[in-house]
């Protein structure tokens, strides 16, 4: 299937600085692209950026998108009826981290697993650090 392709398409440029971040922990990224809405992006300028990244990009594809009904979900989300990709709404930190590391390390990409997995991530991120830890 080949390596991995990650998607990380956000209103402003909130998705840009995601990736920056993770980079600061994990190192360079391969294969992660950002879509930044900007207020002076008409809908039609987001599409057709997306469209052309998805016509340039080869293999599995996940993108992670901020806010699901926000118009970077409903563009990649209309864009699977052209190209196989999944998205999945309500990026963070932790999600996007887990998903370079499964990228940069599974020889075989099953994205219905990889999915899953990153469910698992999503769900175990969000921590009442009251309840966890000693002050």
């Amino acid at each position: 299937m080949g390596k991995l392709n990650i998607i990380v398409a956000t209103h402003g440029r909130f998705g840009e600085e995601l990736v920056k971040s993770a980079e600061m922990i994990i190192g360079p990224t391969e294969s992660v692209y950002t879509l930044s809405l900007l207020p002076e992006k008409s809908f039609e300028d987001f599409y057709q950026e997306a469209r052309e990244l998805f016509e340039k990009i080869e293999g599995p594809t996940i993108a992670l998108v901020d806010l699901f009904g926000g118009t970077p979900s409903n563009v990649l989300t209309a864009l699977t009826k052209q190209h196989e990709h999944k998205v999945i709404s309500g990026v963070n930190l932790p999600v996007l981290i887990d998903l370079c590391m499964k990228g940069k390390t599974l020889e075989k990409i099953e994205l219905e697993i990889v999915i899953q997995k990153l469910f698992e991530v999503f769900n175990e991120s969000m921590i009442l650090t009251n309840e966890r830890l000693e002050v």
